[in-house]
């Protein structure tokens, strides 16, 4: 197949909205492309988290006879897309024009709910789930143990550097858990990192290093959200959203607001708990400022 690339034992093939779909033995983890007839005897799809473009042909996968795994809570993102769409303004309804396309899919029934843990282990695999939440709360990454090494297929926890460079904001949905995962799978040291979106790295060194560039691209969001916060009369969290927009070239996109809103609400609160952001109310909605009070 074009696009595809093997990372010790495994099948790396980059997909729709450039999603690495990885393959090993039966398994498939995160299918963004059609690989019925590509790949034979595909038993378990396996997938780090509910957002349509890491699933996007899970229901093709399934219609042949694959198990769709999905992390427990992210199981009804995955059922429903249409839940992303809610989330996104705050359960107030499905404005299609304002709503990233990454979150436009086709839902599948989920088989079986992962839970952090051994999950498969047969032919010579064996997979391991750890719960990596920050993208979403439920984000799942995997352990694959090969003969060559333990490989991490970390999901939209960890981004390779060409992504790294060219979005100012990535999406997420709580900062502080992302850090939390990030030095958590730094720990685990695997010997290779096929990350969500961008290019896998190979060896102990550079999959550290990948590691530690993802947490400093989280500390440079948070600098450029901090330094966007008045010191004297505060913004409600749409006006940063706003002045975010403007700061990055995105406020052309009406779909760059589902990208922009938890991401940037999510930074915020990072510099809150961190005393680099104040809040005060009015009228009963938080208004956000620089520094402490």
């Amino acid at each position: 197949m074009e696009e595809c690339m093997r990372v010790y034992e495994v099948t790396v093939c980059r997909g729709g909205f450039e999603v690495n779909t990885s393959v090993v033995g039966g398994l498939v983890f995160d299918p963004s492309l059609d690989l019925r007839g590509v790949f034979e005897g595909v038993g378990a799809v396996l997938l780090t988290h509910g957002h349509a473009d890491h699933f996007s042909y899970a229901w093709a996968l399934r219609g042949v006879g694959a198990r769709v795994y999905a992390p427990r809570h992210c199981m009804p993102l995955v059922e429903d897309t249409l839940i992303n769409h809610m989330a996104t303004m705050g359960w107030a309804g499905d404005p299609p024009d304002m709503v990233t396309l990454h979150f436009h899919g086709r839902s599948v029934r989920v088989d079986v709910l992962v839970e952090e843990g051994p999950v498969i282990e047969e032919q010579g695999l064996r997979v391991e789930a750890v719960h990596t939440p920050g993208h979403t709360p439920g984000h799942m990454s995997y352990i694959v143990e090969t003969g060559r090494g333990r490989i991490l297929i970390a999901g939209d926890t960890v981004y390779g550097r060409e992504y790294l460079a060219r979005y100012p904001l990535l999406y997420h949905t709580n900062t502080s858990q992302w850090l939390g995962s990030l030095e958590r799978l730094a720990a685990l040291e695997p010997d290779a990192i096929i990350p969500g979106h961008g290019g896998p790295v190979e060896g102990g060194a550079e999959s550290r290093r990948l590691i530690e560039d993802n947490m400093e691209k989280v500390e440079e969001m948070a600098r450029l959200i901090e330094e966007l916060l008045p010191g004297d009369s505060c913004l409600y969290f749409d006006e940063a959203i706003a002045m975010a927009a403007r700061a990055t070239g995105l406020s052309r996109s009406s779909r760059a607001y589902s990208v922009l809103s938890p991401t940037v609400r999510a930074l915020i609160l990072l510099l809150y708990r961190r005393g680099r952001a104040s809040m005060e109310l009015k009228d009963g909605v938080p208004c956000w400022l620089s520094g402490s009070r």
